[in-house]
């Protein structure tokens, strides 16, 4: 009797596990697996040999050129929701002696906290497509857009294979900007490559590769490593002074931090989508074996019949004479 109770017992948990680790899978993991409303990521790369235009002298100089990205996520913005991110991202470009080389940019994105697109919003500060500060949630070995402040368009990352970083194991995509007339400038026209002094209006021409290392998983960028030129161009078609040349890439120990950040993403988000399903999903199939084992091997309970009653020799009957 004991045993059929257990077995019915071990039953139920074991298809309660099973329900569980379903739910896990289909119903906790989307919610945990999303983009952080309140995100705080730094990011620098440096070049020790960069060329760029000195505005005090106007002439062209070697130097080291830093580059920092601030993002903060705004978990105040009307637009932040349970599916919408709002991102503010701020980037300086400064020489050795902290001097600024351009003018600071601040972004505002939203993005789609499962497909990390940017979306439409009112908060965003331009009309910003595809992808801005992070790859997808199980980033796949395929080219995606990939938005880019200077030429204001989404330009296409194309996959380039795998590569590995601090033991972490990437996705490598390269994205190349062709020149692209960015803005115009009034300039003297030797800055330009025009012969004359006398003022001219030149096109500021930018074009950029650059190689972006990505953790498949959490969609986390790794590395990137970006060669920006942007040089002057006269009306005669003439190339001028460099306005920036430089080949920015993260520091030992930057690269470190990012892989080691996003390695730790990776395992919590294997731990709720994978590891924690199966393990539930497994002690549900133990116990429902060993129940269904308890329960065949348990007495089935058919009474047996009560046995006859045993003949009680009768006494000889004896008669009087």
């Amino acid at each position: 009797m004991r045993r059929r109770v257990l077995g019915f017992v071990l039953l139920g948990l074991g298809a309660l596990c099973l329900g569980a680790a379903l739910a896990v899978r289909l119903v906790l993991a989307p919610t945990l697996v999303t983009l952080p409303l309140d995100q705080k990521a730094s990011v620098t790369v440096v070049d020790p040999d960069a060329t760029y235009l000195d505005f005090e002298s106007l002439s062209e100089v070697s130097g080291e050129v830093t580059a920092r990205l601030q993002v903060r996520g705004d978990v105040t913005a009307g637009e932040a929701s349970d599916d919408v991110a709002v991102w503010s991202s701020g980037t300086t470009i400064t020489n050795e002696d902290g001097d600024l080389l351009t003018e600071p940019a601040e972004v505002v994105n939203c993005l789609d906290r499962t497909t990390a697109e940017a979306v439409d919003c009112d908060a965003a500060s331009a009309d910003i497509d595809g992808l801005t500060l992070t790859f997808p949630f199980d980033t796949q070995q395929q080219d995606y857009e990939v938005w880019n402040g200077n030429v204001g368009e989404a330009v296409t990352a194309r996959y380039d294979g795998e590569d590995e970083v601090e033991g972490v194991e990437v996705y490598r995509f390269v994205q190349t900007v062709p020149e692209t007339v960015i803005r115009t400038a009034e300039v003297p026209g030797t800055f330009a490559g025009e012969s004359s002094a006398d003022t001219v209006t030149a096109d500021v021409v930018y074009s950029s590769e650059r190689t972006i290392l990505v953790e498949p998983v959490s969609g986390k960028i790794v590395s990137s490593v970006e060669h920006p030129v942007t040089v002057l161009r006269g009306p005669g078609g003439d190339t001028g002074l460099t306005v920036l040349e430089a080949e920015l890439g993260p520091t030992d120990e930057g690269l470190g931090d990012a892989a080691a950040g996003a390695a730790e993403t990776r395992d919590q988000i294997t731990l709720v989508q994978r590891t924690l399903p199966l393990a539930i999903a497994g002690l549900g199939v133990v116990l429902l074996l060993v129940g269904a084992f308890l329960l065949l091997r348990a007495p089935r309970g058919a009474h047996r019949a009560d046995p006859a009653p045993a003949v009680q020799p009768t006494a000889p009957v004896t008669f009087a004479k």
